[in-house]
């Protein structure tokens, strides 16, 4: 009996070893699992993360594509919100801004105060603007900067929040051309606000030259660049708008209807332009280039008595070229013709001819 109980001893100390090395292993194994198991669970939810985070940058994207800038910059800032760092997103949320502040407008809710909006909204474009340009240098850093001046611009017209003399708008202009003197958007930039402030035609024309230069942004250059020219009632804004409209037509640069008709009015328009206003518009470029660029102006095809007015309209502005040309047998005999078409009518145009026929016949 007694050895029977020394025997068991060690038989019960080795079922225990085997137990505990079992119940180890088994918890090994368990272990292994917990891991394996976390490891794939975090592989899925980064997975998944990334997956919802592609699809909000394409809902961004696809806003901005579809030119609604401000949804596009809303939904960047909310990808930021949990990932302030990421850098794709800090990027198109900055081209998505200075897009939106290229082509302002914003969108209201019912009811919702205007002046209210358009604060809120440039105040989150500046804070953008002004972030970016800690993280950009060189050419880019340019952008951004004739942006911000673009967008105080807007906060000076639009918002009516900020006031000359302290422009921040020309101070930003100027800086970016400090950085990159020929940077497309702040020269362009830069010309209209002069234009429309009051400042030196002639600097401003230079700046609208610079961008035009640069060969970059033709459309959004061209559309400051004559809006710029046309509010500007003085001497030499008429031909540097004739010049730069000469050139989109030997370009082949669009022009819209609408904006044609406005630059007739204000160039060539005979009840409107002066003597001195309409020699100064037809003798900006060549004989030949202004012809062919009044005619791809005056494009529209009219029918009936509209027709018949278009035509001696033309007829008077052909009289006027050989004029300045210094073929005055030729502008006399123009203008003579019109006079007899025009008899008793008591129009501008008439006027206008007659005083041309006096003009002329005093040399």
């Amino acid at each position: 009996m007694a050895n029977d109980t020394q025997q068991s001893g060690p038989r019960i100390k080795r079922a225990w070893t085997v137990i505990l090395a079992w119940i180890g292993g088994i918890s090994a194994v368990l272990a292994f699992i917990g891991a394996v198991t976390g490891f794939f669970g975090n592989i899925q939810a980064h997975f998944h993360h990334n997956t919802q985070l592609d699809s909000q940058m394409a809902v961004a994207q696809s806003q901005a594509r579809q030119g609604d800038y401000q949804a596009s910059v809303q939904s960047y800032a909310d990808i930021l919100k949990t990932e302030p760092l990421y850098r794709p997103a800090l990027d198109q949320q900055l081209q998505s801004t200075m897009l939106w502040v290229e082509d302002y407008h914003v969108y209201l809710k019912p009811e919702e105060d205007p002046g209210a909006a358009v604060a809120s909204q440039l105040d989150q474009i500046i804070a953008i603007l002004d972030a970016a340009l800690a993280r950009t240098n060189g050419s880019a850093a340019a952008d951004v900067q004739a942006h911000l001046g673009w967008a105080h611009w807007l906060n000076e017209h639009v918002a009516r929040r900020e006031f000359p003399p302290n422009a921040a708008a020309e101070r930003n202009f100027r800086a970016a051309l400090a950085t990159d003197p020929s940077n497309v958007y702040a020269n362009a930039m830069l010309g209209n606000w002069i234009t429309q402030n009051g400042g030196s035609l002639t600097e401003a024309v230079q700046h609208f030259n610079s961008a035009v230069a640069s060969g970059k942004e033709r459309s959004f250059v061209r559309t400051l660049q004559l809006d710029g020219l046309k509010n500007r009632n003085e001497s030499g804004a008429r031909a540097a708008l004739m010049q730069a409209v000469n050139d989109m037509r030997k370009n082949s640069e669009p022009l819209n209807a609408e904006a044609k008709h406005r630059i007739l009015g204000f160039c060539c328009d005979p009840g409107v332009t002066d003597h001195a206003e309409l020699t100064e518009s037809l003798s900006a470029v060549s004989a030949d280039d202004t012809w062919q660029t009044y005619l791809w102006l005056d494009d529209q095809q009219n029918s009936g008595e509209d027709a018949k007015y278009q035509h001696l309209i033309h007829d008077f502005i052909e009289a006027n070229i050989a004029e300045i040309s210094g073929d005055k047998q030729k502008s006399l005999s123009e203008y003579r013709a019109l006079h007899d078409e025009l008899k008793n009518q008591g129009s501008t145009l008439a006027d206008s001819v007659d005083q041309a026929i006096a003009r002329l016949s005093q040399r």
